[in-house]
């Protein structure tokens, strides 16, 4: 079987859980553990940074004829261009994939696969402007009614995609995302000496999204009342670090990568995860993984991924987060079981698996 891999709408290091899927189906696909040819079909952003994948089964081809944007506006004008052109001939491939949702190029003649990570756009439309919400409707709505299958990481956002978008069930499978449990582990460094961070310090690595909830969770720290502890935040900004100006013991570190964020994790007291909403919730999967105690949200897929290795709160009341956080770091009886859960939950998750998953799914479209 040959399959295409779109990425031409990707820019490495912006969108958070749609690039820790692609690269880790793309890692196990390069192990042998996926279809037997895969072409990445790459802008120029992608080729140098996606370099190391192309080995074994998988090769990278930059198509020249998309340009994508890098602002907003740019970005829509070329996606919104991108929808009719280019055209690429599909017969050479069994499918084509678009695994950050918008189905560039139009490829011929090919079954097509779209994954859709979450449908947040319904679930809290308030987030989002009429102009984002009419944006992504267009781009991700529209792109899984036309597919022939959906994928998406939880059932949470099956029964989303079922009852908001109107995509039919048999047309929707959910793959979990797994965990690369060769960096996320319990061995291994802690934060870079260079970080120079605290000695006590929990972690939040989101993007300063509004529905990642920080402003909640400043204040919800500010209530903590434990001197000695620090707030660490990773990720990117978007514009939005005005809101932590001024702050004590609280730092933003902006985005790290995969091997900091494993270091960062296992120097940790503890892991926060505040957000309202979440398609999956990985972050906490991965601290869990690295043997870090979690503290995280009842929203979204977050509790179903989750399950009973975290430590759950409200995430609408800053109280609540607060009380989370003191337990997350103080109590010992709780910290130790949660360190014991934690790992053998996240040992049910792996990337050889959901690669595994996505090789059947392509099958059954082909």
């Amino acid at each position: 079987m040959h399959v295409a891999l779109s990425l031409l709408t990707l820019f490495p290091g912006r969108v958070g859980g749609s690039e820790s899927n692609v690269r880790g189906i793309l890692g196990e696909f390069a192990a042998g553990h996926g279809p037997e040819r895969v072409t990445v079909l790459a802008n120029r952003h992608v080729m140098a940074p996606y370099a190391g994948y192309a080995r074994g089964p998988v090769t990278l081809r930059h198509v020249t004829a998309y340009r994508p944007g890098d602002r907003p506006l740019t970005r829509f004008a070329a996606m919104n261009a991108g929808r009719v052109w280019p055209v690429l001939d599909g017969r050479g491939f069994d499918v084509v994939h678009y695994p950050v949702t918008v189905p560039v190029p139009r490829v011929r003649d090919t079954p097509r696969v779209v994954s859709l990570l979450d449908v947040q756009h319904h679930e809290l439309p308030a987030m989002f402007s009429a102009l984002e919400r009419r944006l992504r409707g267009w781009a991700y709505d529209a792109a899984a009614r036309d597919a022939d299958l959906v994928l998406t990481i939880s059932e949470h956002a099956r029964r989303g995609i079922i009852e908001h978008v109107g995509v039919a069930p048999d047309r929707v499978l959910s793959i979990p995302l797994g965990v690369d449990h060769a960096r996320f582990s319990p061995q291994g460094p802690r934060a870079p000496e260079h970080l120079r961070l605290p000695e006590r310090y929990v972690l939040y690595p989101a993007n300063l999204w509004p529905h990642k909830n920080h402003a909640r969770l400043l204040e919800a720290f500010a209530a903590v009342g434990d001197p000695d502890l620090w707030l660490i935040l990773t990720g990117q900004t978007y514009g939005r670090e005005a809101m932590l100006a001024g702050r004590e013991r609280v730092r933003h570190l902006g985005h790290v990568g995969h091997d900091v964020l494993a270091d960062l994790y296992r120097g940790a007291a503890a892991v926060v995860f505040p957000s309202l909403f979440e398609g999956f919730g990985l972050p906490p999967l991965e601290a869990m993984a690295c043997g870090v105690p979690v503290a995280a949200s009842d929203r979204g897929a977050i509790g179903e991924v989750c399950g009973e290795a975290a430590l759950r709160f409200d995430p609408d009341d800053a109280e609540a987060i607060a009380d989370a956080i003191r337990r997350v770091t103080n109590d010992a009886a709780l910290r130790a079981r949660l360190r014991t859960a934690g790992p053998l939950r996240a040992a049910g998750f792996t990337w050889e698996a959901t690669a595994r998953r996505h090789r059947e799914a392509y099958a059954l479209v082909a």
